[in-house]
């Protein structure tokens, strides 16, 4: 289970500013932004590969949350206004550490892709995708590569730490 840090404050914070109908996280971890997003959506759903974090946020959230454990949003349906993810996003480094929590890929970004791909047949037509991803990852590359997706991508929060820049991503459809 991922323990909340920074990314995951810039994260629940930003969520602060969207509002609808249906929302969903992907990688819920303890569950700080699904509770975040309860305040502002009538059907909030969060998915996680890990039962433990599925198990932890059913003992310490709001029983209106709906809990499923999959990979990404693999076992749904439906439509979601916001779907939102702090992935792990790291590049794998050299040291032989193998955090499936915090490493997203050899490039880091390999997983962020995985979540925006999974998300988008559930994403409502106006709806958006946030998504945290670092400097450390290679951003130029995710932006390529989400190109032609036929996406619009802006940065709609960032914080600067000492080590990387974190940023959310805001995703949506072009029209």
């Amino acid at each position: 289970m991922y323990i909340p840090a920074e990314d995951s404050y810039l994260l629940a914070e930003t969520v602060k500013l969207y509002s609808g109908e249906n929302a969903l996280e992907i990688g819920v971890g303890t569950g700080i932004v699904l509770d975040k997003l309860c305040n502002s959506f009538k059907v909030v759903i969060g998915t996680d590969i890990h039962f433990d974090s599925l198990i932890f946020c059913h003992n310490n959230l709001s029983k209106t949350v709906s809990l499923v454990c999959c990979d990404a949003a693999s076992a749904l349906t439906g439509k979601f206004d916001l779907i939102v993810s702090n992935p792990p996003y790291l590049p794998q480094d050299n040291s032989g550490t193998s955090d499936p929590a915090v490493y997203g890929g050899l490039y880091g970004y390999e997983l962020v892709l995985h979540f925006v791909r999974s998300s988008l047949p559930l994403l409502n037509i106006q709806g958006k995708i946030l998504i945290v991803v670092s400097n450390l990852s290679d951003i130029i590359q995710i932006n390529s590569l989400v190109e032609p997706m036929n996406l619009d991508v802006r940065i709609v929060g960032r914080r600067k730490l000492f080590f990387e820049t974190l940023y959310v991503f805001e995703i949506s459809k072009k029209f």
